[in-house]
This record gives structure tokens, C-alpha cells and sequence, in this order.
């Protein structure tokens, strides 16, 4: 697969920002959050009989659109300030991008379980990695034209200012005003406000500049970080038989599905660990937790930036053994309900800010107890979230995805398209992966084939 990039160009909100939002200060979690860009791919079919000027066109709305809702969206046409832990809302504006691909949509979306990960990169706008310094965009956006006519919509969003639920709000709010450009939606409706006051809820210490993901600002090249991203497609049934294996015996209850995909998958990766060695050796593994809907008062229900608490379990594997499917699943289930408990108190002034920060910097002493620490996954549950639900005017998405991110022992958790499957995007070191995909916790599920997403299936060229 073969992409070319046509132009470049900067995008600024349509009405400026007005003096009063000239700074968008960082909220605590802001702070904490991990430096990376968010990358985001969600993929379009063909208009039916689309003509050369309709598909101008269709860029034009796009880029006409995204101007109208950076007005709404004003911090990610921003700068991020470091020194001043604070966004310059001068309306610097978003890169925009577009690309052609040399292959058909179909042709990648039919093996979308084996494609290579980081062919999907090319998709993206901006480095994984490349975040903090003044000059990189808030927010970057590409858009790419198949051979076919269908189109993939690839997102980088600086997670300093943002988490996917504030992402895919975004999103969202730019299908509407694009629907909105092609006389699709009511030329007087009005979005429902957003809240960009996170600060003043939880308000920031200027401790540190983020989690360091480890990744170079350079663009993702898996021939030198070599860590491998494989998306395993977990059907229904197969979710439904992990619940029944991860159901302590004496629990009348299972386990929910994300806990249960997140268990063996993350049972897989310690035991891999800890097969060759000869005493127990501790691991962590951590999850967030969307905090939207948990606090005490509630916060905003389209409240911008990062809203997400960081639960973790902590547990000793045997060697040769590893760890015990359903007391593991257990232990990240407690974990996750400790930290929805946790979230009642966080916007409750100093005392949930002073909370929080505690929380976090023992969970990082415990990250760096190595040796007795011997290995740290980070789960991340997209499911939910209405990804599919992005409809430019053309059509909701046939499939979204993310794409190579180089940070090895990370899993993303989506929804398939029906919301009756999930797909586990799995990233490891390269050698790592294929234990992991030999390794009879997995080889033994029913993973099967992803049903395929309701357009016709063109068989074309191979892009692995």
C-alpha cells in the first residue's frame, strides 16, 4: 500500500477566538496524561456514482466544516505552551492533510485482522510521538482517497488536552456541521455546548510534563522501535465462553466482557513473562477509567479534556504457572470498581486534586520497584464510544481503527461494528508477539474472521 501526500495546509477556526479564551489552562489529569497524539482512522465507502467535482467537493465541505467547528473546538487550534502549562488560543490553527492511497478500500478493509498495523500509520497526519513542542498541532487531520473512491478520515489529537471520549465528541460535532454544509441537518440547529473549564474542576500542580511514552517525535518505523500491533477479533461467543472460564467458582455472577478479553489476553502476556524464570516475580497492569458520569457533583456531560482515572492491579505470578484466569480477571475488576469509587471525591477541590496526586505518584513508585516489579501492561476500554456513529454525509463508517503505536504491552479494547464483537489491538515486542499468537490461551480461542462490513467485498491485491 502506497500513499502519496498531495497537500498540506493549515486550518483555522472560521470566527476567531475571542480574547476572553486567549489561554486554555491544563487541568491536573491534563498534566498526568501520557505524551502522545491519539491516533484515530475511520474509514468511508465510495459515494454511489461520484463524479471528479463531487469528490472536490467533498473535501471542500470537509475543510470548510472542520473550520466551522474549531470555532466550537477553539483549543485544538491552539499551541501548547510547556513552560506555562497552558494552551495559547491564538488560532494557529489545524493541519490538514490530504493523500491518495494506490489500493481499494475493500482491499484493506477485508483483512482487516491481518493487515499490517503499521501500513495504517501511513494514514495518519502527524507523528504518534511528536507532541509538547510549540510548533506541533493540537490537532491533525488527513484525509485519504482510495482507488475506489472510498476514503479513511486519519486523526492525531494531542493527548495533553484530550482523551478519546473528548476526541470523539469532536469528531462527532464536525460530522453534524459537515451534514450541516451539505443541507443535511437543519441549517438552524445548534450543538449542544461544551464545557472547556476542567481546570477549574481539578485544577492543575505544574508537577511534570506527562507520562513519557518512551516514542520518538519521528514517524512511527517499526523496523526500528520493533514493537508489533496485531488486532485479534473476539466474536461474541468466544467473549461469552472466556466470561464462563473467568467466573470465580464460587461466584453466581460473571465477569463483565471487557474484563474477561482484557484477563486472558493480559494472562497470556504474564505468563509469556514468567515462563523461563525460577521465582515469582510481581507485575502491575493498569486501565482507565472514564470518570464522566462518576463524580460527585457530576461533571458536564460534554466536558473537554482528559476525565479518566488510572486504576491498577497488582499481583505475583508463579513461574511456569503464571497467573489464574478468573482471580486475575477478579483482581482487574476490583481495581476498576476502587477507582469508580475513587472518581466520587476528584472534583471535590483540594481535597480530590491532593487525592489524585497521591494516587498517581504511588502507583509510580510501584511502576519503578524493579526488580520486584517484573511486568507493567496498560489496558485502555475504547467499547462504547460511538465511533460508528461519525457520519460526514456520505455514510457512517464501514470500520474504524487505530493504527502501530510503539509502546510494547499496551491493549485497546473497541467495539466491532455490530457492538456484538470487540477487537483487542495488542501491542508487543516483536519477538513477544509471536509467542503471544502461538501461545494456546490464544491459539486455542475461536477468534474466527470479522464479519465483513456491509458493502461489497471487491477481491483485490494483498497489502501485507
Amino acid at each position: 500500500m502506497k500513499v502519496e501526500i498531495l497537500s498540506k495546509e493549515i486550518i483555522k477556526p472560521c470566527t476567531p477566538t475571542p480574547p476572553s479564551l486567549s489561554t486554555y489552562n491544563l487541568s491536573l489529569m491534563d498534566e498526568l496524561a501520557p505524551n502522545l497524539n491519539v491516533p484515530t482512522i475511520f474509514y468511508y465507502s465510495a459515494p454511489d456514482q461520484e463524479s471528479a467535482d463531487e469528490v472536490a467537493l467533498r473535501y471542500k465541505h470537509l475543510k470548510t466544516s472542520l473550520s466551522k467547528i474549531l470555532t466550537t473546538f477553539y483549543p485544538f487550534a491552539g499551541r501548547y505552551r510547556a513552560e506555562s502549562y497552558l494552551v495559547d488560543c491564538s488560532d494557529q490553527g489545524a493541519e490538514y492533510v490530504e493523500a491518495k492511497v494506490d489500493i481499494r478500500l475493500d482491499d484493506l478493509v477485508s483483512q482487516r485482522t491481518d493487515v499490517k498495523a503499521e501500513l495504517l500509520n501511513e494514514l495518519l497526519p502527524y507523528p504518534i510521538g511528536a507532541i509538547d513542542e510549540y510548533e506541533d498541532p493540537l490537532l491533525a487531520v488527513q484525509v485519504s482517497g482510495f482507488s475506489c473512491g472510498g476514503f479513511a478520515i486519519g486523526i492525531c489529537s494531542s493527548h495533553r488536552i484530550a482523551d478519546v471520549s473528548t476526541t470523539i465528541a469532536f469528531v462527532n460535532a464536525w460530522a453534524t456541521a459537515a451534514k450541516q454544509e451539505l443541507g443535511q441537518v437543519d441549517e438552524s440547529y445548534v450543538p449542544e455546548p461544551y464545557k472547556f473549564d476542567s481546570a477549574s474542576l481539578l485544577p492543575g500542580l505544574k508537577l511534570m510534563a506527562g507520562l513519557p511514552s518512551g516514542m520518538s517525535r519521528d514517524k512511527e518505523n517499526f523496523e526500528v522501535h520493533k514493537v508489533s500491533t496485531k488486532m485479534f477479533y473476539f466474536p461474541n461467543s468466544t467473549i461469552s465462553s472466556i466470561q464462563e472460564r473467568a467466573r470465580l467458582n464460587d461466584s453466581s455472577k460473571l465477569p463483565s466482557r471487557v474484563q474477561s478479553v482484557f484477563g486472558i489476553i493480559g494472562k497470556t502476556i504474564v505468563d509469556l513473562h514468567v515462563a523461563d524464570l525460577e521465582e515469582p516475580k510481581g507485575y502491575i497492569l493498569t486501565e482507565t477509567v472514564n470518570i464522566r458520569g462518576k463524580t460527585n457533583p457530576p461533571l458536564h456531560k460534554n466536558q473537554f479534556g482528559n476525565l479518566y482515572q488510572i486504576a491498577h492491579a497488582q499481583g505475583v505470578a508463579s513461574p511456569k504457572t503464571g497467573v489464574e484466569l478468573s482471580s486475575y480477571v477478579d483482581d482487574l475488576s476490583k481495581s476498576v470498581k476502587k477507582a469508580m469509587n475513587f472518581c466520587g471525591m476528584l472534583t471535590s477541590g483540594k481535597e480530590g486534586q491532593t487525592a489524585m496526586t497521591n494516587e498517581f505518584f504511588a502507583l509510580l513508585k510501584n511502576l519503578s520497584a524493579i526488580p520486584d516489579i517484573y511486568f507493567v501492561g496498560m489496558f485502555t476500554s475504547w467499547c462504547t464510544f460511538p465511533f460508528y456513529e461519525a457520519d460526514f454525509g456520505w455514510g457512517k463508517p464501514v470500520w474504524f481503527s487505530v493504527a502501530n503505536v510503539p509502546m510494547k504491552n499496551t491493549v485497546v479494547l473497541i467495539d466491532d461494528k455490530s457492538g456484538e464483537g470487540i477487537e483487542a489491538w495488542v501491542n508487543l515486542d516483536e519477538t513477544d508477539m509471536q509467542k503471544f499468537i502461538a501461545h494456546s490461551n490464544i491459539a486455542d480461542l475461536d477468534l474466527g474472521v470479522e464479519p465483513s462490513v456491509p458493502h461489497p467485498i471487491i477481491q483485490g491485491r494483498r497489502v501485507m
